[in-house]
This record gives C-alpha cells, sequence and structure tokens, in this order.
C-alpha cells in the first residue's frame, strides 16, 4: 500500500507544471546549488545539482519534455501490451529483475539460438568432425552409441531448449553405474562444447552436474598359474603373439588390434608404437625382455597384423575356457605386465615409460605396487615355452 501511495504521489507530482521543483542548495563556503529534484527513478532518488538556476531550468525543461514522451509512448501501445507488461513487471518484483532485463536475458539466451540446428543434425555435425579429426574408431563408435539415447529423446529439438533436469535424468540414471555416469557427463560435454563453437548455445550445462565418484578398486591381474595356462593354449587358436606382446611388453588392448609385425624390430628386441596406433597418439619403443624374445621366437611372421581382428571375438572366449579362466579382468595382460614387473624391477619410472603411462609414478604406486610379491615376479617372468611346456605336464 506504501509503494502505491509513494508512486501515485511521484505521478501526481509529475503531472504538475511545476515538476520537477526546483530548490536552493547553500554550502558552507557560501556558493549556491540548484537541485532538481525529479524524484525516483528505478528505485533511487535523483537530484541533480547544478551551479546556475538557468541551467537547473534547462534540466527541469528537458525532464518534462522526456515525461510527456514517456506518457504518449505508453498510451500508443495496445491495452493488451500495457497488460503483458504489467503482468510481467509482477511476476519480476520478487526476483528484484527489470523487464528490460528479462528481455535482454531471452533475446542473448533464446532467440539468438533459433537458427540453431536440431539436436539430432548437431550431433551427425559433431561425428563427423571426429572423423575428419581421426579420431579412433572406437571412440568414435562410444560416442556415436551413447548420442543415439540423446537424438532418440530429444532429437528434433534445439540443445539450448534442454533443461538440466533433462540432461541430469538421462546422465545420471540411476540404473547405470557411477563411471558409465562420468563417461556420459564426458560425452554430453563434447557436445555442448562443439555447439558453443558454433554459437548455437551460450552455456555448457553439464558443467553444472556434479561428477559422480567411484571407486575403481585394485586392477585385476592373472595369477601366474592362469598365465601358464593362457600361454599354453594361445597358439590354438591363433592368439600367441598378441597374449605374449601384452603379458611381457604391456601394449594396451587398442594397440595390440592394429599392431604390425613390422613395429617388432627382433634384432634390436623393441616394439614401435606408432602414432597412429598409440592411445595417446605419440609414439613410443618398448624394449622387451629376454623372456619375450624367447616367445616371438615361436611366431616367424615379419608382415601382416599379430592378430586376425575377424577371429578375434569367435575365438577369445574359447581360449579363456580353455585356460580355465572364468572372468577376465579389465585390460588383464597390460595391467599383469605393469604389476609383475614393477614388483621385479622396483622402478616405477621405467614401468611408466615402457607402458607409455600418461598417469605418472603415482598412479603406478597406487594402483600395481604390492599387487604381486617378488617371488611370483620371478616366476612370470621365468615363463618361457620350454618352463610351460614343462609345468603342463607336471600337471598332467
Amino acid at each position: 500500500m506504501v509503494l502505491r501511495d509513494s508512486a501515485k504521489k511521484n505521478c501526481d507530482m509529475r503531472r504538475s507544471k511545476n515538476w520537477p521543483r526546483i530548490t536552493v542548495r547553500r554550502y558552507p563556503s557560501g556558493e549556491r546549488g540548484y537541485v532538481v529534484n525529479v524524484g525516483m527513478i528505478n528505485g533511487k532518488r535523483v537530484r541533480p545539482v547544478f551551479r546556475t538556476r538557468g541551467e537547473a531550468e534547462e534540466q527541469a525543461k528537458r525532464c518534462r519534455a522526456e515525461h510527456e514522451n514517456e506518457g504518449k509512448l505508453a498510451f500508443a501501445l495496445p491495452a493488451g501490451v500495457r497488460l503483458e507488461a504489467a503482468k510481467c513487471v509482477a511476476a519480476l518484483a520478487p526476483y528484484g529483475a527489470s523487464l528490460t532485463e528479462a528481455t535482454d536475458f531471452y533475446i542473448k539466451q533464446v532467440l539468438v539460438h533459433r537458427k540453431a540446428p536440431d539436436i539430432s543434425k548437431m550431433i551427425d555435425d559433431l561425428l563427423q568432425e571426429k572423423e575428419q579429426a581421426r579420431r579412433r574408431s572406437s571412440t568414435i563408435q562410444s560416442l556415436e552409441s551413447f548420442l543415439a539415447k540423446i537424438a532418440d529423446r530429444f532429437g528434433d529439438r534445439q540443445l539450448h531448449t534442454v533443461t538440466l533436469p533433462d540432461l541430469t535424468e538421462i546422465c545420471l540414471a540411476p540404473d547405470v553405474a557411477p563411471r558409465t555416469q562420468f563417461n556420459r557427463l564426458r560425452m554430453m560435454s563434447q557436445l555442448y562444447n562443439h555447439a558453443l563453437r558454433r554459437g548455437w548455445v551460450s552455456v555448457n550445462l553439464t558443467k553444472s552436474i556434479p561428477r559422480p565418484e567411484w571407486d575403481p578398486g585394485e586392477p585385476g591381474i592373472l595369477r601366474v598359474e592362469q598365465i601358464q595356462q593362457l600361454l599354453r593354449h594361445a597358439d590354438e587358436f591363433g592368439f600367441l603373439p598378441y597374449i605374449c606382446i601384452g603379458l611381457f611388453a604391456g601394449l594396451r588392448r587398442c594397440e595390440l588390434m592394429k599392431l604390425d609385425w613390422t613395429a617388432v624390430k627382433r634384432p634390436d628386441r623393441e616394439i614401435v608404437v606408432d602414432a597412429t596406433i598409440a592411445k595417446t597418439r605419440s609414439r613410443r619403443v618398448v624394449s622387451y625382455s629376454e623372456t619375450l624374445a624367447t616367445w616371438l621366437e615361436l611366431c616367424p611372421a615379419t608382415s601382416g597384423p599379430i592378430i586376425d581382428a575377424k577371429i578375434f571375438s569367435s575365438r577369445f572366449d574359447r581360449l579363456r575356457k580353455a585356460a580355465g579362466i572364468q572372468d577376465w579382468p579389465r585390460n588383464a595382460l597390460r595391467h599383469s605386465f605393469a604389476s609383475y614387473h614393477l614388483a621385479r624391477h622396483k622402478d616405477a619410472v621405467r614401468t611408466a615409460h615402457l607402458m607409455g603411462h600418461s598417469g605418472g609414478t603415482d598412479m603406478l604406486h597406487s594402483h600395481y605396487k604390492s599387487l604381486v610379491s617378488t617371488a611370483d615376479a620371478e616366476r612370470f617372468w621365468a615363463l618361457v615355452p620350454a618352463t610351460v611346456v614343462t609345468e603342463a605336464a607336471r600337471a598332467a
């Protein structure tokens, strides 16, 4: 009620011919100032001061002209527009925001993106960009698989219309593991960053969602007895080079799948992991041990892939079962190499270098230290063809 009375008083005062009133201010120095009492504007009292009455009169005249023009403009608006404006002002009042602020925000956050493509086309554009950048096929496939879910749900909408609850529901679905939730947010963030670069959105909304945390636990490795059986049966299924190089050189699965025999430099006992197949896109040279050299003597090939990708899916499970391994740990060959190499050499820097490890020695210590004993490490590195055959004969 007080606000209404104050607004009415300001309005009545401005309708007066004497508005805005000019008063004289006397300073201790004896000088005078002429105050133009405009009144309250946007919640602030406006009272400019001038050195002469003439200047003050000119300012008062300008104020009356502006007020008259504003009044004419307001009454030139259709009644429906004035009513809508009043409702908008009332709706914004609890937030202390003006109609101008709301309009500016809507223009910058919504109207500017109206010409953006729908999400389906945006996803196609992102995947094409990844292919042109020669990202790994596995990376693109994972991204495409998840974004297909986004396209099914929001495909005909523009990205700026997707809300925070929408994103949270699909990325942090309670029926998926925390690691999967994290990966979904990471891939969704790629779509937002792609859209930001093209001016299709103003913000990356995924940054407002806390990343889930999870305990990855200790990496899974194979016991020496399991490795013996794996080596014993590997050649039966065409996996001997794959298993040996993975176990005794620590290459990643994605690197093994693309490795060619020309990269195996037998005289120098080195394997060149080219940047085109390395996960980190950084070329590295892996020096290998006498153990691996002995196993590679059973593999006379000098060119072509070390593993036939066409047989991988159909035969690997058969090899695992033949070796008596029920559950295959994730990255089992690489993790086993890291554990047995670190246990034998006690040199995290050397192990990290051979693995092309981007996580540094701290991660090696936290993940692989003490997983195996020194005695087991010695047994692992003593696994040459002759001992494996001997152990198999004893077991039989």
